[in-house]
C-alpha cells in the first residue's frame, strides 16, 4: 500500500494543482479531483496522458463527475464522448456519499434496509443460539453501521427503521421478552463494564460521531484543501484526542445511567450494581468459543441474562 502510494504521488506531481488548478486526494486506487468543471476536464486529459506510463490507467466508464444541477448541461458538453459518467444527483464514494439530500437518504435508506434484513435473519437465530447471536451482533454486526454514522452527517432519523428492528425483532427474540420498554432499552445501551449489554443503539449518538470524526480528521482535511503534500499529521494529537472523546463519552454514559437509576426499581439497581464488579460481565465479553468452554447454550444464556437483571 505504501509503496502504490509513492508510485501515485509521480502522478499526482505531474496534475497538481499549479498546473490544473483542480484540488485532489488519493486513497488506493481511488483518485478525485474538485473544482471548476473546465479545470476538471484538463485534469481529466491529464491523468489519461500520464497515468498508464507509471501503471495507473483510468477507467472513464467507473469515473463520476458530480456537478450542480445549474451546471449539468455544461458538464455533459465538456465531458461528451470521453465515458464518464455525470450526474447531479450524487454517488457513492469510498463507502460515503457525496450528492443531494435526496441521493444521500436514498443511499442510507437502501443501507439500512439491508441491515434490517440482517437484524431478522439474526433474530431468527437468537432464538435457538442466543449466545452466538449477541456475540455476532455486538462483535460484528453493530460495528458495520459505525462508518456511515461517522462519514455521512445529519442521518439519524434515517436509523431509525433500524432502531425500531432491533428493539422490536431482535431483543425480544434473545432476551425472550415480549414488550422491551424505554427503561430496559436504555440500560442494554450502556456497556457491559456498566452493568448493560452494549447493544447500542443506532439513532443515539449519530451526531456526536460525526462531530468527532470531523475533528479526528481536521488535520488531514485542512492539508488536502491546502494541497499540502509535504506536510505530516502529527499522530500524537489524534491519539489524545481519541482519548478525550473517549473519556468524554464514558463520563456521559455514567451521568446517563445515574439518571436512569432513578427510575429503576431498588432490586434491579442492585443486580446493576452486581453486574459491574470485575470479572461480572466476562461472560458476555468474550466471545463464545465451544472448544473454550466459553459458549453458552440457550437455556444457560436466558438463565444468566435473568440472574443478571432480576
Amino acid at each position: 500500500m505504501a509503496m502504490y502510494a509513492l508510485g501515485l504521488s509521480v502522478l499526482q506531481d505531474v496534475i497538481s494543482y499549479e498546473k490544473t488548478q483542480v484540488k485532489q486526494v488519493a486513497y488506493a486506487d481511488y483518485l478525485t479531483g474538485a473544482g471548476k468543471i473546465i479545470d476538471l476536464k484538463k485534469w481529466w486529459t491529464l491523468v489519461k496522458q500520464n497515468g498508464p506510463t507509471i501503471g495507473y490507467t483510468p477507467n472513464a466508464t467507473k469515473s463520476i463527475l458530480i456537478v450542480k444541477s445549474e451546471h449539468y448541461d455544461n458538464g455533459v458538453r465538456l465531458f461528451s464522448g470521453s465515458g464518464v459518467i455525470v450526474t447531479k444527483d450524487g454517488q457513492r464514494h469510498l463507502g460515503a456519499v457525496i450528492g443531494t439530500e435526496e441521493f444521500k437518504a436514498k443511499y442510507v435508506g437502501e443501507k439500512v434496509s439491508e441491515w434490517v434484513k440482517e437484524v431478522g435473519v439474526l433474530s431468527g437465530m437468537a432464538k435457538t443460539e442466543p449466545h452466538a447471536a449477541y456475540s455476532v451482533f455486538t462483535h460484528g454486526l453493530q460495528q458495520r453501521w459505525n462508518f456511515v454514522k461517522r462519514t455521512i452527517p445529519d442521518i439519524s432519523l434515517l436509523l431509525r427503521s433500524l432502531e425500531e428492528s432491533i428493539r422490536n425483532t431482535f431483543l425480544p427474540a434473545l432476551l425472550r421478552s415480549h414488550i422491551i420498554g424505554d427503561n430496559v432499552r436504555e440500560l442494554l445501551t450502556f456497556p457491559p463494564r456498566l452493568g448493560g449489554m452494549g447493544i447500542t443503539s443506532p439513532e443515539k449518538l449519530t451526531d456526536e460521531e460525526n462531530l468527532n470524526s470531523i475533528n479526528l480528521t481536521s488535520s488531514l482535511t485542512e492539508k488536502i484543501i491546502a494541497q499540502d503534500a509535504n506536510g505530516e499529521t502529527d499522530q500524537n494529537v489524534i491519539l489524545e484526542l481519541k482519548k478525550t472523546f473517549s473519556r468524554d463519552r464514558q463520563s456521559a454514559q455514567v451521568e446517563s445511567l445515574e439518571r436512569l437509576k432513578g427510575a429503576l426499581l431498588d432490586d434491579t439497581v442492585r443486580k446493576i450494581h452486581t453486574a459491574q464488579e470485575t470479572g461480572a460481565s466476562n461472560w458476555l465479553t468474550c466471545l463464545p468459543i465451544r472448544a473454550k468452554g466459553f459458549s453458552l447454550n440457550k437455556q444457560e444464556f436466558v438463565d444468566a441474562v435473568a440472574l443478571r437483571y432480576g
